[in-house]
């Protein structure tokens, strides 16, 4: 099947494999949400299988299992920079280094940006992700997928914890319960002052009376970062938020158009360069990546041969059987819908008596009327039984058909998109789960 260029399924991995997995599939040609979900743990991943055949993948690491540090090169090293960055972090970290996948995000003069993470958590979703039948283009810490602000953070919130960008290559996962006593170790502004008692700033920039300096102060105190509050000003770190945002942490927040997170950070996996399959983890070259399965095959050939010949024997008798079976029932519902018509001496004869009144119930035999469209449409829908239609509506006018549907997975309004879009233009909706039903609605309309 052709992957699609324009649309992308993002996933966001979890820490641990009994935790949720968000998911989205995004198109940048169209600017919208084509699907979206949660699965309850990693081992659901293979209910994605379908929209992975079809689009690229990417997959979103949580920022709480990756350390985003940053670390002075030493000169002459430059050369040999991959190679010696896990030995300059050695100091800082207390783990075994050849335990670690240490990437390089960005290097800033003497300055290397990097993403260390363990060995064993990337090998756990890289081998998740195999299982499941997806091949993965860019794996990044989810933090750094936020927008990014020249002035200020950014920030929103995903199940139970905070994502921060703080720049381009720093970010953090952030519990709510210790998301004020971080931002008071990042300087963030904190109006405990004698001029700003009971004062916040709200997401306009106004003064609202909200804010307790006593928690203010008590959030000082548990940090240990600063001693005595400060006057903000202009050069103030200000924080973007995408999300409601939290109560009783006085900083400076400025609310942005509200999105739901994972479009956010779809969009953003989408446009940035960052990717930490690196090293033992970089995509194998095409030919290497396809001459071990060919291996395999020749050395199975003759088996495989047997089967073959076998399966198509087999095949062929079940065609035989589903070919007279359609014919009876065809048969069956010709008889039903002109009853006097009782003698079918042939199958052609039986299309041609069928075209006939279709033409004159559908407007003479032109393409107007409701009828062509549903004759058209019919094989279509028996191929994918696991879609009911609950609303069916024929604008003439417009030339257009909308149907209302629902069905009990994702996959089954992807596949009825995709035989809909070989005879028609497809105008898919988004679509939303309910308990266990998926709904959506779809506009038809014929190609010229």
């Amino acid at each position: 099947m052709e992957e699609s260029v324009s649309e992308l399924l993002t996933i966001r991995l979890s820490s641990r494999p009994d935790q949720p997995v968000h998911w989205l599939v995004w198109s940048s040609q169209q600017n919208e949400v084509i699907a979206s979900g949660q699965l309850s743990d990693m081992t659901q991943l293979n209910e994605l299988a379908d929209y992975a055949a079809q689009r690229q993948v990417l997959a979103l690491a949580p920022a709480q299992d990756i350390l985003l540090t940053q670390v002075a090169i030493p000169t002459g090293s430059g050369r040999q920079l991959a190679a010696v960055l896990p030995f300059l972090l050695e100091e800082e970290l207390a783990q075994d280094i050849d335990a670690l996948h240490v990437h390089l995000l960005k290097r800033d003069g003497d300055i290397a940006h990097v993403a260390v993470v363990e060995h064993k958590r990337m090998q756990a979703w890289l081998t998740a992700l195999n299982d499941a039948g997806m091949e993965v283009k860019k794996l990044l810490p989810d933090a750094l997928c936020l927008p990014l602000f020249e002035q200020g953070y950014c920030a929103a919130q995903l199940d139970e914890q905070w994502l921060v960008r703080q720049s381009e290559t720093q970010g953090v996962a952030a519990e709510a319960s210790w998301l004020g006593s971080w931002l008071l170790a990042q300087n963030a502004p904190i109006i405990a002052t004698a001029d700003l008692d009971n004062a916040d700033v709200d997401d306009s920039g106004d003064m609202a009376a909200s804010v307790d300096t006593d928690e203010a102060d008590k959030l000082v105190t548990e940090t240990n970062i600063v001693a005595e509050a400060h006057i903000p000003n202009a050069a103030d770190i200000v924080i973007h938020h995408f999300t409601p945002k939290p109560e009783s942490i006085p900083c400076q927040w400025k609310a942005e158009t509200p999105e739901l997170v994972m479009e956010l950070l779809a969009k953003g996996a989408e446009e940035t360069k960052l990717n930490m399959l690196s090293g033992p983890y970089k995509a194998q070259s095409a030919w290497r990546k396809y001459i071990k399965p060919w291996r395999k095959v020749a050395i199975a050939a003759g088996l495989v041969l047997v089967a073959m010949l076998t399966e198509h024997v087999l095949s062929v008798q079940s065609m035989e059987q589903q070919a007279q079976a359609y014919r009876t029932e065809s048969e069956r519902i010709f008889r039903q819908v002109l009853p006097n018509f009782r003698n079918i001496p042939t199958q052609s004869y039986l299309k041609r008596q069928m075209d006939s009144e279709l033409a004159r119930l559908g407007g003479g035999g032109n393409q107007e009327g409701l009828l062509p469209w549903l004759a058209q449409l019919e094989p279509i829908f028996k191929k994918v039984p696991q879609v009911a239609y609950t609303n069916l509506k024929y604008d003439q006018n417009r030339g257009e058909l909308r149907l209302q549907a629902t069905a009990a997975e994702f996959q089954h309004f992807e596949q009825l998109r995709t035989l809909l879009a070989a005879e028609f233009t497809v105008q898919q909706g988004q679509l939303s789960k309910e308990g266990s039903q998926v709904n959506g609605a779809v506009v038809l309309r014929r190609k010229s």
